[in-house]
């Protein structure tokens, strides 16, 4: 897909400047078990498959050749709204919040674990590939990029309580994505009662259950450096819990999510 789109772009912008591409923290293996904390950029490739690997070595080679730069960057949980992302960690949680506090329940956390993650918000992951474009520092560069803390995802939980106007019970372990499957009816009844969005319940979460149940029981921490990027001059930073409910925020006055009672 990669080169196709290269060849096309190539073929048509002879102007054509810099490309940004995505990869993630599974560049450096955490997936697959433990591996050296904090993961940095300068770190040997983890020895497992990755399509990471080959669009590297293909915009590497074509660059070689060609006017343009490059940058990758290696964000962790991307946090902002989309419809059909099967890896989406906010709209789990606010629409978990949303049906608990539709059946007059607490908002519990359904995690095994309270491990210390980083997230990364969309903007300032678009603030980064824009400054990519221009910056001589970021040309031909890998960098790990996120909001620049550690948060847990009880304490995300806590946030979206007071963001749907719910008050928080005691943890109680649970595969959202079981959980979940027979909630389709009352998510369109949120939907009548508050007006919101006409979007079911798979557009909005669909296979992202899955992927919220395994990063609520991750049992082991990893985190990126990102002491290169910000050498490199870009020093963008944002709380992770206040990230959170400014999307829930956002969603709610977007009418995708209800509002707090």
């Amino acid at each position: 897909m990669l080169e196709n789109f290269l060849d096309a772009v190539e073929a048509a912008s002879p102007s054509l400047a810099h490309i940004a591409i995505l990869q993630g923290a599974k560049a450096y293996g955490c997936h697959l078990g433990p591996v050296s904390l904090p993961g940095k950029e300068a770190a040997p490739r983890h020895p497992h498959p990755n399509f990471y690997w080959a669009q590297e070595d293909l915009i590497r080679e074509r660059q070689a050749r060609a006017g343009w730069t490059w940058t990758v960057f290696r964000p962790q949980y991307i946090v902002g709204f989309s419809i059909g992302s099967p890896i989406n960690i906010l709209s789990p949680i606010g629409v978990y919040a949303a049906i608990s506090r539709e059946l007059g329940l607490p908002l519990t956390y359904p995690g095994r674990t309270s491990t210390p993650t980083e997230a990364t918000d969309a903007r300032l992951l678009a603030r980064a590939i824009d400054w990519s474009r221009t910056a001589p520092a970021a040309a031909n560069q890998i960098f790990n990029i996120t909001n620049g803390d550690l948060f847990t995802f009880p304490d995300v939980f806590a946030a979206a309580a007071r963001c749907f106007g719910l008050e928080t019970g005691p943890p109680q372990p649970a595969a959202l994505a079981v959980l979940m499957r027979d909630k389709e009816k009352v998510w369109r009844e949120i939907v009548r009662k508050h007006g919101l969005r006409p979007y079911t319940l798979d557009q909005l979460v669909g296979p992202s259950w899955e992927f919220a149940d395994v990063a609520f029981s991750s049992p082991t921490p990893f985190f990126e450096s990102t002491i290169k990027i910000r050498k490199a001059g870009f020093n963008d930073c944002i709380d992770s819990i206040e990230m959170f409910e400014t999307w829930f925020a956002d969603l709610q006055a977007q009418r995708v999510l209800p509002r707090a009672e």
